[in-house]
């Protein structure tokens, strides 16, 4: 029993051609795949199997793997988008925000379930799909989606890097600054991060520093005096005695700023007499 039949040019969406054994690789041993070509040179793949199968199931199946190879198809045109419209980008910054992209669009649960609808809708009053065409016609959308998900993913990309720059500086601030404590112990105490010093006396120090919240293309909410004190101090080591309530965003949002910040000097406190009195 023939579930359908699918035509494909080699001339046009070269992309397409390029990742077909996404296609061709249906990992059922109850469909059977057989290649031909067509009087235009092009790629003819049709899909079959038993009259005894559920052909439903087999068709979703199929179904999937075409979704998958045009998932793949709107990688390469969000990637082709960012090419042709930001080439003041380095070769670098061009392939991290590249990755950005692919791993938005293969997270991306709306596109995917808009490319099977519109693939079912075209099954459903026919077994033959010509994929330029279908491309063409059905999916005019990917285009608008192209640039859309480029300029997120470029935003995210500055955002970090915004980030990351500025944490620089004040990580190179606290490792000149004039040490005011050697020590400092970070406890989670009645819900939230407290400070002490190396005799466990608790420190209180408002200071005007501001960090910014963006991290890794999310805005936080963090305890913005826990970060004051600390880069106020500067200290040459902080031990982190914390067990974090679970959904405490804010604390866990604050300790991951701490670790970029301080980076080596943070040792994490695996148990001792002052962890087990909270």
């Amino acid at each position: 029993m023939e579930l359908l039949s699918l035509e494909i040019s080699g001339n046009e969406n070269v992309e397409i051609t390029k990742n077909i054994e996404i296609i061709t690789s249906v990992d059922n041993s109850d469909i059977k795949i057989e290649f031909s070509s067509t009087d235009e040179g092009n790629i003819r793949i049709k899909y079959f199997t038993k009259e005894t199968i559920n052909r439903k199931d087999s068709l979703e199946k199929v179904v999937s793997k075409i979704t998958k190879l045009l998932q793949a198809y709107t990688k390469h045109e969000s990637c082709v988008y960012l090419e042709e419209n930001y080439f003041y980008f380095d070769e670098d910054e061009f392939n991290e925000i590249k990755e950005i992209i692919e791993e938005e669009v293969e997270n991306d649960i709306k596109v995917q379930l808009v490319i099977k609808n519109k693939l079912k809708e075209v099954l459903e009053n026919s077994k033959s799909i010509n994929l330029n065409g279908f491309i063409k016609f059905r999916l005019k959308f990917i285009s608008l989606y192209a640039s859309q998900i480029v300029e997120k993913c470029i935003d995210n990309y500055l955002m970090k890097k915004e980030y990351l720059d500025f944490i620089s500086v004040i990580r190179y601030i606290s490792d000149v600054d004039e040490k005011e404590q050697d020590v400092v112990n970070i406890m989670y105490n009645n819900h939230k991060l407290q400070i002490y010093d190396s005799n466990m006396k608790k420190l209180n120090y408002i200071g005007a520093i501001e960090i910014s919240q963006e991290l890794d293309g999310k805005i936080l909410e963090y305890n913005e005096l826990i970060i004051n004190i600390l880069l106020n101090i500067s200290p040459k080591k902080i031990i982190m005695h914390t067990k974090v309530e679970k959904g405490d965003e804010e604390s866990e949002n604050t300790i991951e700023i701490i670790k970029r910040i301080f980076e080596n000097k943070v040792e994490i406190c695996k148990g001792c007499k002052f962890c087990e009195l909270v």
